[in-house]
């Protein structure tokens, strides 16, 4: 069984070594992104960090704006690049750089085959949530310079694009979704109409594969581990005063984790999962 990773990021290439690191493995294949607006020197950081890894590939950039469509498109165009790569994969997973194994790769496919073809999406009502968050789709936006410009102007919805689910980004999907992504007239048709609609990451594959033949192969989790305490647009980050949740989790992967905030908890998850713990920088005298 072979994995493929969707990786995104715009900063801390040493938070991309660490998770390489944790996650490599040469069977697998890798589709890096780069925010296209990360100075040169960062992603050239990025790129070292992976040099002479064969199964590793940086896609093309795209520009990343909070709760914009570019991350969308990035991850479309990594799992067309993904899909053609020669010995092929079985799911799909999408990171950022932040994230980090919770679990080996042997416990990860264990759990994989536990639930043969199913898709890991987090499935949440879009009626059920607050106002201003269930009436995004039917309220126009537009991308504007390095941000996203939201107006009260109303749209309607096609008929064809059922709009009943939203959720998380992360996922673990199959080859065979993905395949159907790359395909569906559905595919462009969202697409198109998310190009206006406030943060569409957390409703696009959630409402794709309720349009899709993959309806029925939901599994019941989205196997990450993230934690939100404020009303700010970005998750906690972990550290050692949460290292018993992380400890007892029975997710795959947490979401997220920083060196310059909690090396500590780093190097616990490193030595849990037998992972290679990247040398401390010291500054040049």
């Amino acid at each position: 069984m072979r994995l493929a990773y969707s990786i995104s990021g715009y900063k801390l290439p040493r938070q991309f070594e660490w998770l390489m690191n944790a996650i490599w493995h040469e069977d697998d294949h890798f589709a890096i992104h780069v925010d296209a607006r990360t100075p040169n020197d960062v992603f050239a950081a990025m790129r070292a960090v992976v040099a002479g890894y064969s199964n590793v590939r940086f896609i093309e950039r795209e520009r990343v704006i909070w709760m914009g469509m570019g991350l969308v498109r990035a991850e479309m165009r990594a799992i067309r690049d993904l899909l053609g790569r020669e010995g092929g994969f079985d799911w799909m997973i999408n990171l950022s750089m932040q994230d980090y194994p919770l679990c080996s790769r042997d416990a990860i496919l264990n759990g994989l085959r536990a639930q043969p073809g199913l898709n890991h999406i987090r499935m949440l009502r879009l009626d059920e949530q607050p106002f201003n968050v269930r009436r995004r789709p039917w309220l126009m936006s537009f991308e504007l310079g390095d941000r996203l410009l939201k107006t009260p102007l109303p749209r309607p919805l096609p008929r064809d694009l059922p709009m009943a689910y939203k959720g998380s980004w992360w996922h673990v999907i199959t080859r065979e979704f993905c395949e159907w992504l790359v395909d569906a007239p559905e595919t462009g048709r969202y697409l198109d109409f998310f190009r206006h609609v406030q943060a569409p990451d957390e409703l696009f594959f959630q409402n794709l594969i309720m349009a899709s033949p993959f309806k029925g192969m939901l599994a019941d989790d989205y196997r990450h581990l993230v934690a939100w305490s404020g009303t700010g647009g970005s998750p906690d980050v972990f550290t050692m005063a949460q290292w018993h949740e992380l400890e007892s989790s029975r997710q795959w992967f947490v979401r997220k984790v920083d060196e310059t905030v909690d090396r500590e908890i780093l190097e616990r998850l490193a030595t849990r999962i037998g992972a290679a713990v990247p040398v401390i920088e010291t500054a040049a005298a």
